[in-house]
Parts: C-alpha cells; sequence; structure tokens
C-alpha cells in the first residue's frame, strides 16, 4: 500500500524523470566516472529547481486563496449593505449593532448620523417584542409584525460569534403588506349564514289586538330590512317568525361590536303588544364552503333557542359565543309538545330491550323524583328499568329511605349498567343535557337509543346523539316535565305516593318553594300531584336542615361582602361532606338581604373552586358563570374551577362581572 501511494505522489508531482536521471548517474559511475558527475550535477540543479518551483506554486496557491477569502468577504459585505430588503444586526440583549438605509428608511432614521446605533431595538420600535425572536433550541427566526399600515414577515438566524459567548442575530424585513391586506379582504368577504326567529311569535299576535298585528308585523320587517340594506345583505322573509338573513365576515365584526345593537331596536317596539318582541338568531360562519355555513346556522338557533331565546349564538368549526340572554324564559301554554313527546317517549320504551335512567354527577331532588316518574311509566309498560345513580346530596338520602322493597334493586352503578346495556337498551338521561356532567357518559357510546329531558338552558357540551330531546327551558324542573309526560304515555299508569312525593320534592326544591321560575304548568303538575295524595306539609318536615348544617350556612352568609349595589360575595372552605347543598343554600339565602339582587358563594374544595350564583333574574348568573366554564340557568348557575385559590377565583368573578355589568 504505502509503495503504490509513494508512486501515485511520484507521477502526480512529475518528478519521476529526476529519479530517472540519478539512477542513470549511478550506473554511469561504474563506467566513467566524470560524466557520471556531469549527470549528478544535471541531476543536482533540476532537484533544486524543482523544489523552488514547488515552493513558487504554493505561495501562488496561497495568495489565490487569499484574494478569493477577501474577494468573497467583500461580496457578501456588498451584498448585506447593498441588500434590496432592511436589514439590521443585533446583538443577544438586542442592541443594534448595525443597519442598512432600507432599515433606516423604515424605521425613519438618518443612516448618515448613526441614529441606532448602540441603541435597543425596542426604543426604536417600541412595539417590537425582542423576545420571541428566540426560542430554546432553534437559530433560525421567523416573525410576523405589523408596523403602523405596513405587515412584514422578520426572518434570519442567530449566529454564535468566534470566541465568545455571545451571538449576533441578522434580521431581514420582508414587506407582506399586500399578501396580508388580501387576505384581510379575503376574511371580510367571506360568506356568513343566519337564521333570525321572533320568540313566541304566535302567543304575541294573539295577545295584539287585531287592528295593531298588521302595523306590528310591518315593523318588524321595516326594522331587520334596514338593517340588511345597511350592511348590504340579503334578508328573506322564510316564514311569518322565520328570516333567513345572509352577510360578510366584516359585518359580523360590526354586529359583534356594536352587541347586535339592532335587537334592542325590536324589543322597543310598542304597536298594541302586551309582551315585547325578542328575537333568537343562529349564525353560522368560518365554515369549509356556504352549505356548512347554513348548517352552523341551524345549530346555532337550537342553540340560542335551547337557552331561552333572546339572544344570539355563533357557531363555526371550534366553539359557540354567545350574546344577550338576559330575557326571562316564556312560559309555553299549549301541551302540544308534551303530548307528542309523551306518545314518541313509550313507541321507545315498548321498542327497547330494557331501560337505564340516568342523571347528573352529585344527583339531587329533581334528578331522583323525574327517575321515579319514569320508571312508573317504563314498569306500567313491562319493561325492566333502573337508575344509574352513584353519588347524590343529603336530600336525596332522605327520600331514598321512604322506598319499600319494590325498589330495593331499582338503583346500580356504572359498573352493572356496562353489563346490562345492550344495542336495544333505552337511556333516558335527566336534569341534565350536558354529556360531561352525566354520572356514565361512555354509556351514550353503547347504545344509540338515547332520550334527554331537561330544563335547563343549552350549553355548548349538549348531548347531539338523542334520538328524542325534550328541552325546555321555561320549566320549573325535570320532574315538572315528566308529571306532565305521566298524563299522556298510559292512561292506566298509577302512581304511588312515594313517587308522587319525590316529583313533587323536585319541583318544591328547584323552585325554592314556589318563588323561582314557577309558571302556569309549574301549578298545574304540582296540582296533579297533590291529586294523588301529596302532602306537603310532610315535604317541607322531610327536608328540615340539622342545627350544625344551619350553622355552617350562616357562617358563609355572615362571611359575605357587598360587590356593587345590588351583588354580594362569600367565600369558605370545605367542612362538611353535604358542601355543594350547603354552598348552594347559602346563595339563596343571601337573596333574603334587601336590595340584593344577585349571589355568590365562592368555597375552596381542597385543590378545587366551586362557585354557586342565584339571582332574582335581573342579572342573568348563567351569562356570568359561563365565563368560568359554568352553567346552569339565568337565575341559578354553578361551576367547578381546578388547581386554583379562592383568592384568584374572586378577581376573576369580579373582573367577570365588571365586564358583564358594563355591556348589560
Amino acid at each position: 500500500m504505502n509503495l503504490k501511494k509513494a508512486l501515485r505522489t511520484f507521477l502526480i508531482n512529475n518528478a519521476f524523470y529526476l529519479w530517472v536521471i540519478l539512477l542513470f548517474s549511478v550506473v554511469t559511475f561504474a563506467f566513467d566516472k566524470k560524466l557520471a558527475l556531469f549527470e549528478f550535477t544535471i541531476f543536482s540543479i533540476l532537484i533544486i529547481f524543482y523544489i523552488v518551483n514547488i515552493f513558487l506554486r504554493k505561495r501562488d496557491v496561497v495568495n489565490y486563496l487569499n484574494t478569493l477569502t477577501n474577494t468573497i468577504d467583500s461580496a457578501h459585505k456588498d451584498s448585506l449593505f447593498n441588500f434590496p430588503l432592511p436589514v439590521v444586526i443585533l446583538k443577544s440583549d438586542g442592541t443594534i449593532v448595525w443597519y442598512n438605509e432600507f432599515f433606516a428608511s423604515l424605521v425613519k432614521l438618518d443612516i448618515d448620523k448613526s441614529d441606532a446605533f448602540d441603541k435597543k431595538i425596542s426604543s426604536v420600535i417600541p412595539e417590537f417584542d425582542f423576545e420571541l425572536l428566540y426560542k430554546e433550541g432553534d437559530t433560525a427566526v421567523s416573525y410576523n409584525f405589523k408596523l403602523e399600515e405596513k405587515y412584514y414577515h422578520v426572518f434570519g438566524n442567530i449566529t454564535k460569534i468566534e470566541n465568545s459567548n455571545e451571538t449576533c442575530t441578522v434580521l431581514y424585513w420582508d414587506d407582506r403588506t399586500d399578501d396580508e391586506l388580501l387576505k384581510i379582504k379575503y376574511n371580510e368577504e367571506k360568506f356568513v349564514s343566519s337564521v333570525v326567529v321572533i320568540d313566541n311569535y304566535d302567543d304575541i299576535i294573539q295577545d295584539t289586538p287585531s287592528n295593531d298585528r298588521p302595523m306590528l308585523i310591518a315593523t318588524v320587517d321595516e326594522i331587520l330590512g334596514e338593517v340588511a340594506n345597511s350592511v348590504n345583505g340579503i334578508l328573506k322573509k322564510q316564514e311569518k317568525d322565520r328570516y333567513f338573513f345572509y352577510f360578510d365576515n366584516k359585518t359580523l365584526e360590526g354586529f359583534i361590536e356594536n352587541n347586535f345593537d339592532f335587537i334592542k331596536n325590536i324589543k322597543d317596539i310598542k304597536i298594541g303588544n302586551k309582551f315585547p318582541l325578542t328575537l333568537s338568531i343562529g349564525i353560522g360562519c368560518d365554515g369549509e364552503n356556504m352549505s356548512q355555513n347554513d348548517i352552523f346556522s341551524f345549530v346555532a338557533l337550537d342553540m340560542a333557542l335551547g337557552r331561552g331565546g333572546d339572544q344570539v349564538v355563533i357557531k363555526n368549526n371550534e366553539k359557540y359565543e354567545f350574546f344577550g340572554g338576559k330575557s326571562k324564559e316564556v312560559e309555553k301554554r299549549t301541551r302540544v309538545k308534551a303530548r307528542i313527546v309523551s306518545f314518541a317517549l313509550k313507541e321507545l320504551i315498548e321498542e327497547s330491550e330494557n331501560v337505564i335512567i340516568m342523571g347528573h354527577k352529585n344527583a339531587d331532588v329533581d334528578v331522583f323524583g323525574s327517575a321515579l316518574g319514569l320508571y312508573r311509566a317504563c314498569v306500567t309498560l313491562n319493561k325492566e328499568v333502573k337508575l344509574l345513580m352513584q353519588t347524590y346530596n343529603s336530600s336525596v338520602k332522605n327520600l331514598i329511605e321512604l322506598l319499600d322493597e319494590e325498589y330495593s334493586e331499582l338503583i346500580i352503578n356504572g359498573a352493572y349498567a356496562s353489563e346490562i346495556i345492550t344495542k336495544k337498551t333505552l337511556v333516558i338521561v335527566v336534569d341534565t343535557h350536558t354529556r360531561s356532567l352525566l354520572e356514565s357518559p361512555e354509556l351514550l357510546e353503547r347504545t344509540n337509543r338515547i332520550v334527554v329531558i331537561d330544563h335547563h338552558r343549552r350549553a355548548a357540551d349538549f348531548i347531539d346523539n338523542a334520538v328524542l330531546t325534550y328541552h325546555e327551558p321555561y320549566a320549573s324542573s325535570a320532574s315538572e316535565l315528566i308529571c306532565e309526560m305521566l298524563q299522556y304515555i298510559d292512561n292506566n299508569i298509577e302512581i304511588k305516593r312515594v313517587e308522587a312525593d319525590a316529583l313533587y320534592a323536585g319541583i318544591y326544591i328547584d323552585t325554592k318553594n314556589f318563588t323561582f321560575k314557577t309558571g302556569v304548568r309549574t301549578f298545574e303538575a304540582a296540582s296533579y300531584l297533590k291529586k294523588i295524595g301529596v302532602d306537603t306539609g310532610y315535604i317541607k318536615k322531610l327536608f328540615q336542615e340539622k342545627l350544625d348544617t344551619v350553622t355552617k350556612k350562616l357562617r358563609i352568609i355572615e362571611n359575605a361582602f357587598y360587590y356593587n349595589d345590588n351583588i354580594v360575595i362569600a367565600t369558605c372552605e370545605k367542612n362538611d361532606e353535604n358542601m355543594h347543598t350547603i354552598v348552594a343554600q347559602a346563595a339563596d339565602e343571601l337573596l333574603n338581604i334587601k336590595d340584593v339582587l344577585c349571589s355568590f358563594v365562592v368555597c375552596q374544595f381542597d385543590e378545587n373552586v366551586i362557585i354557586s350564583a342565584r339571582s332574582f333574574g335581573d342579572i342573568n348568573v348563567q351569562v356570568i358563570l359561563e365565563k368560568l366554564e359554568g352553567g346552569g340557568h339565568m337565575t341559578m348557575a354553578g361551576t367547578t374551577l381546578k388547581d386554583i385559590k379562592v383568592s384568584e377565583v374572586i378577581e376573576m368573578l369580579k373582573d367577570v362581572l365588571d365586564d358583564y355589568l358594563k355591556n348589560k
């Protein structure tokens, strides 16, 4: 291997002929010493010439490389100085080292005076966040930035300086204003679909004198038409109480900014109508196409109506947004829907193999009462029925103690429910429509036969795969809805006294002794149960509290403080197994204070915090607590916040209250 390497070296360097001359001079020495000396002299001259030549060639190569390096450096420097984009070089602390004339023009500097050298870039461009450039382990920079009316893509590299721990950042500013303005224009002109419905149209028209009805309807049409014309939108009246309204995304942003103020103009109409006109609007946007936006608008409308109407709901690919919803729900006078739903439920029960009734976690009396009512209906129709109820409050415990042997196997847990559920099992969800609040939400994946019966205002996490939904936000309780349905499901239903007591208790507790959300149909349901034999005095005694529970509740009330003139907030820590109930009752009691319209009780539960809120309806506590990941009714709502302290929650609650009161 060494011989081959040597030969290759000789051949490459063109020195092989010298060694041939040396060999000849050695051979000649044996025959003619003078001639050999001459040949050796020639060899010596040639070898000296060869060595000198190699030295000169190496020097020329070095000079060439130096010249080439200088040329490259010069070209690099020249390209940096004359780069067609604004360029700035920064130290690791954001100090400006150098910038070209385009950058000087960009930020209105005099480059000859070196105005920005050795200054922080934040002092030259206050809006520029230098810290956002640096990401751990990343040497490339990419940053979108708006300066005055221009949009820039700032990009470059972070380079480490030799023999130093310092770095420098070279930033190039690419003007993307035309592209960004095109994007903005595209977003502003995107199609938005909406459906507008007049709430309780038939009831309002019925109560309006016949002479005033045409003018009332014409005024509504005129106001909505003027809104459409002012934004170059398209308004089409589909039915007597329903409109299709199409406009662009820029118009939607304007509506949001003005908080949909045209809705107030509709409310202010007074042309013989006894009740104010309110609108429910479902808006669909940011869909993949016009068709999907149209679908979104109807989904949003269902959400608006499910939350009591008088509000706007915006639906896009990711979330819902809510506006308004500060009016109380209007009770429906007709029972037509209750009758239709009852017949449909009867058919589903008869076609099912068995029935599982399920409510929300930490079940209350309304869950238990409505479940017992449905139990009697299922038994009358000769179907096996179970109640999945793993956690419940002390009030439910009082009712369970009244049950006899017939109900000994009624209540089951989630594990047993998973064993008996089949594709033909009917799952009836009562007193909630929110999937995440269910005792065992995974059961909904095991069957497609699902019924939802609820009275809470609709939340975003609703059960959307039910075959039958009876959702009436005007109702006082799920027990009220079940009482109406029992009168239509089967004429042979004979409700037992304990079941009637539980149903009445559900209404009694949810209405706070018939003071909240109590309508004509609420009293009709109570009257129906009274005929069965409910003892109202006995129900009141059933929910009498222990002295220590009352004391704990009073301590919470004692701890309350005013926020604003008519809002009170109280704080506490968990010190009882039934703390959820105590907190809710304390919130109720705070409303007994003169001039108080709304109350909040904030309680520390280990690492979490719960809030229970109550109001008379002037302040919508559902809308307020939805901002804190909660929900409920206009007059009664709650939420749970994880891994947080009471003091932090109080500040968050105050911010939400300020925002609500500002936009009320």
